[in-house]
C-alpha cells in the first residue's frame, strides 16, 4: 500500500517547520531585539532593565526557533527511513501526534493541521490493514 499521500503531508509539514523555524530566528528574533533597543525617554537604568528583558525575550525566541528547526530534521529523518511503501509504520503515527500536540500548545495551527492529519490517516490505514488481515487469516 502506498504512503506517499502521507509523506507529501509530512514533508510539507516539516518544510513548514524549517521556514517556520529560520523565520522566527532570523526575522522575529533580531525584530525584538530591535524593539527593546529602541525605547526613549527612559533612565540608564531602565533602559538596561528592559535591555535585559528583551534579550532575554530574544534568547527564548531563538530556542523556540531551533527546537522547530529540530523537530523538522527529525520529522525528515523519520519519514525518510521508516515510511516506505508497503509498510506498516508502528510509531512514526505517534510522533506525528506529539509534533501536532506540540503544535498545538504553540500555536502553530499550521503544523497542527498538518501532523495530526498524517498521523490519523496513517493510523486508519494501519487499522484497515490489521482487519483486512485478520479476515484473510480467518478465511483461510
Amino acid at each position: 500500500m502506498s504512503n506517499k499521500m502521507e509523506r507529501i503531508i509530512v514533508y510539507t509539514a516539516a518544510i513548514w517547520q524549517l521556514l517556520d523555524g529560520f523565520i522566527t530566528i532570523f526575522i522575529y528574533g533580531p525584530y525584538i531585539r530591535k524593539k527593546g533597543a529602541n525605547i526613549n525617554g527612559l533612565s540608564y537604568g531602565e533602559k538596561k532593565g528592559l535591555e535585559s528583558i528583551f534579550g532575554s525575550i530574544y534568547s527564548f525566541v531563538s530556542i523556540y526557533g531551533i527546537l522547530l528547526i529540530l523537530l523538522g530534521l527529525v520529522t525528515i529523518y523519520f519519514t525518510k527511513t521508516y515510511m516506505k511503501n508497503d509498510i506498516v509504520p508502528k510509531k512514526v503515527p505517534f510522533w506525528f501526534l506529539l509534533c501536532g500536540i506540540i503544535s498545538y500548545f504553540t500555536m502553530d495551527i499550521i503544523s497542527l493541521v498538518l501532523y495530526m492529519g498524517a498521523g490519523i490517516i496513517i493510523l486508519a490505514k494501519n487499522r484497515s490493514l490489521k482487519i483486512y488481515a485478520k479476515s484473510n487469516d480467518l478465511s483461510n
